[in-house]
This record gives structure tokens, sequence and C-alpha cells, in this order.
């Protein structure tokens, strides 16, 4: 659909086409080269008029959904009762599961007497896969199952958090663990990495079978899932995954999709003068890039000047004559390098536009301001929104990491302690008390 952005330009057409008659009743129009300008002029007002043709919206989406892969590499991960052994068939599992999550946020925690993190679940699932496919861990030491989850409820803060646990189940008491996971609201993907008739431990006497309540715990919680040789199995938690991350999908940002005609009308102008009089006519070709490109406030100039000197406040005023989306986003900037960052974020606030690249440095800057507010959680927001936007810019993914870290830095100074208090009685077997255990083990 055609559409005219600046219609008030349009009163031009009035004098061109009086000239137009007044030509043609003198005669002169029989002249091609009248012909001609007359049509190159009749062009050039109609660009002025800025025509677009409306291709709809442009719509960006984003999800609130985080992932969380947990791979067990304890000793019993060993263990050859799956092929080649429990660990590396959960890896190669893990491989296929991230490549099919391809558009959602995916980290990774190992984990066997410590976990460890190697990836946040902050960003785009391609960066745990690359990590995944040449990861070497080996099966060793025991299974702090418990802490493994702790250190997992710690770094996801989605609306939806999801865990997906590759693991034969250990063989720890779970009640603390399935007490965490109800209380935090975690979805589990148990996948149960482990025969029915289990398997020998490595250098040890000892058969290592699936843990029963691990697997009745992830089915109050979420599902478990057993190994099978095909990719059924981890369809299967695609498909769980993706019903729950669709519904926290909501719409970021709408663009309207427009085309301008202004450069192809230009283009035609130039070629029909180019045409017909080569060398003659290029003053009239220089004439038409002006109107289309007309010089804008002549402030700016001053602006410059301000700027150069480092008068980064009087520059921005100069800016601010002119109330076009760039020049105001040139003053936001200036308020910025002058340290006044409210009245940077008040002009941000103000801007109005539909040009995409204009859009990333507004919300780039507003960030930028919250950070320096120390209002963190805004400025991880707008990085949020960002990164949900243009998720290969590594500037903006460095932005976006940086305020999720400030941001956990924070509110572990206000309460990391614990992150899920559990009441229990004194235990009649061991003498630590509960607090002493929620000191030892944050959860």
């Amino acid at each position: 659909m055609l559409e005219l952005l600046n219609k008030e330009y349009l009163w031009l057409i009035l004098p061109v086409l009086l000239t137009g008659i007044f030509l043609i009743r003198t005669g002169q129009f029989r002249r091609v080269e009248v012909v001609v300008v007359f049509i190159v002029v009749l062009l050039i007002v109609f660009s002025l008029s800025r025509p677009v043709i409306n291709r709809g919206e442009k719509v960006f989406y984003k999800k609130d959904t985080e992932i969380l892969i947990m791979i067990d590499h304890s000793l019993s991960m060993g263990a050859k009762d799956i092929k080649p052994d429990r660990l590396r068939f959960s890896i190669e599992k893990a491989v296929n599961l991230v490549e099919e999550l391809k558009w959602e946020k995916v980290g990774l925690l190992v984990f066997s007497d410590r976990p460890e993190i190697i990836t946040f679940p902050y960003e785009k699932a391609e960066k745990t896969l690359k990590i995944l496919k040449s990861i070497k861990i080996k099966p060793t030491g025991s299974t702090d199952i418990l802490s493994a989850f702790s250190m997992a409820n710690s770094i996801l803060t989605g609306k939806e958090r999801i865990i997906v646990l590759f693991s034969d189940g250990s063989d720890e008491d779970l009640g603390k663990v399935e007490e965490l996971i109800k209380q935090s609201g975690i979805k589990l993907v148990f996948y149960g990495t482990a025969s029915k008739k289990g398997g020998k431990i490595p250098g040890y006497n000892a058969l290592s079978k699936l843990n029963m309540h691990m697997v009745k715990i992830a089915q109050n919680s979420g599902m478990f899932v057993r190994p099978t040789e095909d990719n059924s199995d981890i369809r299967k938690i695609y498909h769980y995954i993706n019903q729950i991350s669709e519904k926290t999908k909501a719409v970021l940002l709408k663009i309207p999709s427009k085309m301008e005609l202004s450069p192809f009308i230009a283009g035609f102008s130039l070629l029909i003068i180019l045409s017909g009089y080569m060398v003659r006519r290029f003053l009239l070709s220089f004439f038409i890039l002006l109107l289309i490109n007309p010089i804008t406030y002549g402030g700016e100039l001053k602006g410059i000047f301000y700027y150069i000197t480092g008068n980064y406040k009087n520059a921005a005023q100069e800016f601010l004559e002119d109330k076009k989306p760039e020049n105001m986003y040139n003053a936001a900037l200036l308020y910025y390098k002058a340290g006044m960052y409210s009245k940077a974020l008040s002009i941000l606030k103000e801007i109005k536009t539909e040009k995409l690249p204009l859009i990333k440095k507004i919300k780039y800057t507003q960030a930028l301001c919250y950070l320096a507010q120390k209002n963190y959680r805004q400025a991880r927001k707008i990085s949020e929104d960002l990164i949900s936007i243009f998720p290969q810019e590594k500037r903006i993914k460095k932005l976006y990491l940086f305020t999720n870290f400030i941001l956990s830095m924070e509110e572990k100074k206000e309460d990391r302690k614990t992150i899920v208090k559990i009441r229990e009685k004194m235990s009649q077997t061991f003498k630590t008390s509960p607090a002493q255990i929620g000191e030892k083990n944050p959860w």
C-alpha cells in the first residue's frame, strides 16, 4: 500500500502544473528538452513527499524461559550398562537436545562432588552447544546433587525455570532436593542415564542403579525420560520445554516495515537527465540530490563545535533546537557524557522513531544511564530487550552479561546466606543443626 510521509510537499505540484499549462499554451512544450525537465521536476516534487510502500510490521518476540542442562560426572556415570558409558552417552544426548533448543536460552552445569557453572542460561544456546561438543570431563568423585541444585536455583531467574538433569540419580537422600524443587517452582526433567539392571561402578565391586526417588520427584515436578537409541527421547523433552516456553512468549517490539521509493525516483530522474543531456544537465541532478537530502538545522554545526571543545551541555542544547530523532539522540548522548543521566533518560524516552538502528542506540544508551545511576534492574531489563532483538551483536552481549553479573552481585550482598529456607527438626542421627547445614549449603 502506497503512503506519503510528507504530504505537505504535494502543494508544490500546483505551480509545476500551472507552469506546464503556460508552456503548452506558448508552444514550448513541443521541445523534448522542456518535456524532460517538466517530468523531472514533477518527480522531484513527488519524491519530497516521501512515498513509501507499507509492507506491514516486523514483530520481535521475547521468551522469559531459562533452561539449565545439568550433567552428572560422578564415578557411577562411568558404568557401561549404557554404551559407550553413561557419561559419554549423556553428553551426546545433551548435544542433540541443545541443537533442538537453538532459539532458547540454555546454560550448562556439570557436577560430581562439587558443582561447576560452564555457561549461564542468559544467552542463546549456540555458546553452550559449542562447549558441549568439545567438553572434556571424566567420571570421578562422589555425587553432591544437593549443592548442584542449590547453585542452579541461584542462577535461574526467568519466569519459567527448567532443569534438564542427565544422571543416574545419585545414591544420597533426596529429601532436601525434593523440598528445594517444590519451594523454588523449578520444573525438573530427569533423563535417567542407567539401565534397569544397573551397572558396575568402575574400580569397585558395587552396582549402581537408577534412583527411583529422583524419578518420583521428576514425575511430580516435570517429567522423567528413559534413554532410547534413537532421538525420540530428545524430541519428547523438546516438545515439553517448547510448550512451557511458548506460554512466556510476548511481543517485545513492533517495527513498521516500509520501503522508501525516493531513492528509486531519484535514480530514475538522474537516468532521464543523463540519457538526454549528459554533462549539460549535471547541475540539475545536483539540484535533485539537494532536494531529496536537504541540509538540516544549521545549529548542528555549533553543536559539533561545542562537542569538539568538550562543552557537552551546550552542545546538547544546540542539538535539541531541532526535534528530529537523530538530533534528540545526539543531545541525550551528550548529556550522558556530561554526567546528566536523568536529563539524558528523559530525552531518550521522548524520541519517537521507527528506525531499528536508532532504536538500538537509544536502548543501549538508556541501559548505560541506568547503570550509571546504579539502577541495575532497569538496566538488565533493557539489556534483555536488546539481546532479544540483536542476539548476535558482541557489544550487546557484553552489556547483557555485565548487567546480569552486576545484579547478581548486588543480590548476594542483600541476602545470599540461604536461597530457600527449609524448616526441619533437629536430626536424631547427626548433631549438626539445620541452621549449620544451611550455612554450608546455601539453597
